[in-house]
């Protein structure tokens, strides 16, 4: 699925275009205070919520033909260009660029890159996991917390030390990259129909994968995640992993479902709001976490990750 392009991308490819910035005004499809910036006499507004739109002198039919076919669209409702709207940072510098008379495909990709990177040097997505709780009353959690960190690093890869990425530019065609300033990170693949999701605020840090599966011939789903709490203190209070597994998208419920938390700092494992009914998480419970958190990292690594390693 495409995220369409957030406030803060909108912002920064235009900054980093050099495009005329107007006063902010509001956004289109919401009440919301949204930047405006013009190009070639071409008002270029976000919506509020996913794209952008063109106002005052709107660029001619001929040309936004051309910026189509430059992605490789014949028709509104692709991956860069809608109706009337611009859903990519590619798409909008393409057409931005255009206007001027002076593209190229290196020239956008240059642009493409140097947006992503600013983005992409956020002190947020640079933050790296540290576990505040560390239970190993098992072996079997100590395997877990060696894949926690792992797992971590696939969500959100920038973070790591040990990925060699690959330019922006290489693999937004087939990765989708959204940064909000939540501040959230997103990636998605299309043709895998993966998401994942890293999100960090005053009240801690939320990781989450979801990922389709084929098992014994039936269409299953993998949801899963890792979520830190900060108390009204500001103090850490837990950390839980989780795991909700869909046995059969035709099927709900389906007796094969697995519904699963276990708290990093005690050791305890219960189902999604059965939290007073908590019991202290078994052999069993934790290697059907360490399954299937292995299942998500390999099929992320192999469905997305290595789209995005430099070749």
């Amino acid at each position: 699925m495409n995220n369409g392009i957030t406030i803060v991308e909108f912002r920064v490819a235009m900054e980093t275009y050099g495009a005329r910035r107007l006063a902010d005004c509001d956004g289109t499809r919401y009440s919301i205070t949204v930047p405006n910036f013009n190009v070639s006499g071409v008002d270029f507004i976000h919506s509020g919520s996913y794209y952008i739109v063109q106002r005052g002198h709107i660029a001619p039919d001929e040309l936004m033909d051309q910026a189509m076919a430059e992605l490789g669209e014949k028709y509104p409702g692709g991956r860069h260009f809608w109706y009337g709207e611009i859903h990519s940072v590619r798409g909008l510098l393409t057409l931005a660029s255009m206007l001027e008379g002076k593209y190229s495909k290196d020239l956008v990709d240059e642009l493409v890159n140097k947006t992503y990177q600013t983005l992409l040097n956020s002190s947020f997505i640079k933050e790296t996991l540290e576990f505040q709780f560390h239970d190993t009353h098992s072996a079997k959690m100590k395997t877990l917390f060696h894949l926690l960190t792992e797992y971590s690093n696939i969500v959100n890869p920038f973070a790591s030390n040990t990925l060699n990425l690959a330019e922006p530019a290489q693999y937004l065609d087939s990765v989708d990259v959204s940064i909000s300033d939540r501040p959230r990170l997103c990636l998605s693949s299309d043709s895998a129909h993966i998401n994942t999701d890293f999100s960090i605020d005053s009240t801690g840090w939320y990781y989450h994968t979801f990922l389709p599966l084929q098992k014994n011939r039936k269409e299953a789903t993998i949801s899963m995640g890792l979520y830190y709490e900060n108390g009204s203190n500001g103090q850490p209070v837990d950390e839980v992993v989780y795991l909700s597994f869909n046995a059969n998208l035709h099927k709900y419920p389906d007796p094969n479902d697995i519904d699963l938390r276990i708290s990093l700092k005690t050791g305890l494992a219960w189902k999604n709001c059965h939290e007073k009914q908590a019991t202290l998480a078994t052999d069993e419970q934790i290697e059907t976490m360490i399954h299937y958190l292995r299942i998500t990292i390999k099929k992320m690594k192999r469905r997305m990750l290595r789209k995005m390693i430099k070749k």
